[in-house]
């Protein structure tokens, strides 16, 4: 019930959650924005001329030379203003700020070859790919620059903001931790504020400034930038009072739900209207654009590969296997899918043709595995076939590892979350797999590990991680795996 009671106590917020949206923004996070637009907007038009030059774009009449840097100035203010930037926020994450980045370069470039077109403006396409591609890096690296610049800053005591934690048990503690544990994040901690007894605190006594009238009293002041309300369940219906006093002073106010001992993971809050939904999970790739983005990456990727380089490494696998061993070059396996689908999953055969293939996994010193097959298996180049399992759909460059159905219904007997990592397509390789999870699980503990990172991935997907992950397989091929065999 104290559950429910929390969920009702953030509906009777749901219109001072509205409103906050529209506060006025601080001076200081105005500023930041300012700083970082009129960088990229400087960029923009100094790589514009550079490139022109260079590329010596001709342009029939004087005008046409004004109206397409009209243009483009236009197009990439329409993308900023659509998607914004990160950087006036505490926590700025370098995936976020990459995706950010990415999207309105994208919205940028579809609008500015709209325009072109309508307009007739005559530009090469050489001009415009190079021109796109280095605004696209130097806006990244401006971005980056300015988000080390901004946590330099506040870690020599500037761009502080004034922060109080009303509440004083286990979740307002863990709050407090968070605002000090990274001194960039720009939070100077202005105490605790609870209605309760000493005893019942769960933080540092000498940091309980007061009781909540005396919190409101600070609020009235204006002597604070930020309110965050991490009071248990039973007690916040008390502090409505206070975050109206405190949005009435232009203070931001934030509410910390104490559902934790419910939900023991990563969620997120949606609207119906005004009512407030908390989702179960957060799911990035629940995101239409994302999955487009994601499926025409690995539709462009394994298209690439499978034209390149995959007929040279297929003639000399193809050759080596045939005569390390009699039978098959591929090797197929029905593995568990996405939403538990079973699909065929290819692989170049790196062992002796035998009748538990499908039913026990590969071990160190396993005699099954050929000579040639221990080389496949050891850079990985047993796995190359898959690239057509993306090309049909069952699988995904970057996702969790499909498991054998035998091992599908082993673990997911034993394993609470193991189903869970079905909720996205496989993968050729994965979070788990580049971070010490890979090859054998002859124990529990390593399935539950690699289970937790494959959800973390799930739960924390941005185009960015995976080329992350991409560039961590391929340095770990080139230096080689102790876990693969």
């Amino acid at each position: 019930m104290q559950f429910f009671g929390r969920v009702t106590f953030i509906i009777d917020l749901g219109k001072i959650i509205k409103r906050k949206k529209v506060l006025t923004t601080s001076r200081n996070s105005f500023l930041v924005k300012i700083i970082v637009v009129l960088g990229e907007f400087f960029l923009l038009n100094f790589l514009l001329g550079i490139l022109s030059t260079h590329f010596k774009v001709a342009f029939p009449i004087s005008d046409a030379k004004i109206l397409m840097y009209a243009i483009v100035n236009l197009a990439y203010m329409v993308g900023v203003s659509q998607v914004g930037i990160i950087l006036d926020k505490r926590s700025a994450p370098v995936e976020s700020i990459l995706t950010r980045v990415s999207k309105t370069v994208l919205i940028f470039v579809v609008l500015l070859l709209i325009v072109v077109c309508c307009v007739k403006v005559y530009l090469p396409l050489s001009f415009l790919v190079f021109f796109f591609l280095i605004f696209f890096l130097a806006a990244s690296s401006w971005r980056l620059l300015c988000r080390a610049v901004l946590k330099l800053y506040r870690e020599h005591g500037g761009n502080k903001k004034k922060v109080i934690v009303l509440g004083a048990g286990q979740v307002a503690g863990e709050v407090y931790n968070k605002l000090i544990s990274n001194i960039a994040y720009g939070y100077n901690f202005c105490g605790f504020y609870d209605d309760r007894l000493p005893e019942a605190y769960k933080v540092d006594a000498s940091l309980v400034k007061g009781n909540l009238n005396d919190a409101l009293e600070v609020i009235k002041k204006g002597e604070v930038a930020e309110v965050i309300c991490a009071l248990p369940s039973g007690d916040d219906r008390a502090v409505v009072p206070l975050l109206k006093q405190a949005e009435s002073k232009f203070i931001r106010c934030y509410i910390v739900p104490d559902f934790k001992r419910f939900i023991k993971k990563k969620v997120s809050l949606q609207f119906m209207e005004n009512l407030p939904l908390v989702d179960f999970r957060e799911e990035p790739l629940e995101n239409l654009s994302n999955r487009i983005v994601k499926r025409v990456f690995d539709l462009c990727f394994s298209l690439g590969f499978l034209i390149t380089l995959f007929p040279i490494i297929f003639i000399c696998c193809a050759v080596a296997i045939k005569c390390s061993s009699p039978g098959p070059i591929f090797f197929k396996q029905k593995r568990t899918g996405k939403s538990g689908k079973d699909f065929y999953c290819w692989k170049f055969r790196t062992m002796k043709v035998n009748n538990d293939a499908d039913k026990v996994q590969a071990t160190k010193g396993d005699s099954r595995i050929t000579p040639v097959g221990a080389f496949l298996r050891k850079t990985n180049l047993d796995e190359m076939p898959q690239f057509i399992n993306v090309l049909f759909g069952d699988m995904s460059i970057v996702g969790p590892r499909p498991h054998m159905v035998s091992q599908t219904d082993t673990y997911s007997k034993l394993i609470e979350d193991y189903m869970v990592r079905h909720l996205a397509k496989p993968g050729i390789t994965g979070w788990a797999q580049v971070t010490g999870f890979r090859g054998e699980t002859s124990e529990i503990s390593q399935m539950e590990g690699r289970v937790e990172r494959d959800v973390w991935y799930i739960e924390n997907w941005s185009f960015w991680l995976d080329i992350k992950i991409i560039f961590l397989t391929v340095y770990n091929m080139i230096k080689g795996d102790e876990a693969a065999y």
